[in-house]
C-alpha cells in the first residue's frame, strides 16, 4: 500500500501533514478500501508518454473520477467543483484532438502540464472522498479543526 499512497498524498497539499498519517492508519485497517483506491490511483498515475493517445487515456480516467466525485458530492461547493472539472476535461479533450494532427513537442508538453495540474486536483479530491465515503477521516474537517 505504501508504494502508491505516498505519491497520492502529495496531492493533498496543506492537509498532507495532518491528514496523511490519519489516512494511512485508517487505510491499513480497511484494506478493501485501500485496494479499491489503489486500483483507481494507478489509472491516474503520470505516464511519461506525451502522445495524444496517452493523454486521451489519462483524460478518460480522470473523467471517471470526476463522475464519482459529482455523484458523491455532499454539498453545493463539491458539485460546482466537479462540474468545473468536467468542463476543464472537455476543453482538454478538445485540445488533445486538435493537437493529434501534428503538434509540436512544446505544444504537447504544455498540454501535458495542464493535464497533470488538473489530475493532481482530481486525485486529491478523489482520494479524500473515497476515504470519507467509506467512513474514514475527512481532510478538510481536520484542517478546520
Amino acid at each position: 500500500m505504501a508504494t502508491w499512497l505516498g505519491p497520492a498524498l502529495k496531492f493533498i497539499g496543506g492537509n498532507a501533514v495532518r491528514y496523511g498519517p490519519l489516512a494511512l492508519a485508517w487505510l491499513q485497517q480497511n484494506p478493501d478500501v485501500a485496494d479499491r483506491i489503489q486500483e483507481q490511483v494507478s489509472k491516474l498515475r503520470r505516464s511519461d508518454a506525451q502522445s495524444p493517445e496517452a493523454m486521451r487515456k489519462t483524460l478518460e480516467s480522470m473523467r471517471e473520477q470526476v463522475e464519482y466525485l459529482r455523484d458523491s458530492a455532499d454539498d453545493g461547493p463539491e458539485r460546482v467543483r466537479a462540474k468545473t472539472w468536467a468542463a476543464s476535461l472537455t476543453r482538454l479533450e478538445h485540445a488533445v484532438k486538435m493537437l493529434s494532427a501534428g503538434a509540436s513537442k512544446a505544444d504537447l508538453k504544455r498540454l501535458r502540464a495542464s493535464i497533470d495540474q488538473l489530475r493532481g486536483e482530481i486525485l486529491d479530491a478523489f482520494l479524500a472522498e473515497q476515504i470519507e465515503d467509506a467512513g474514514g477521516p475527512a481532510p478538510l474537517e481536520r484542517g478546520h479543526g
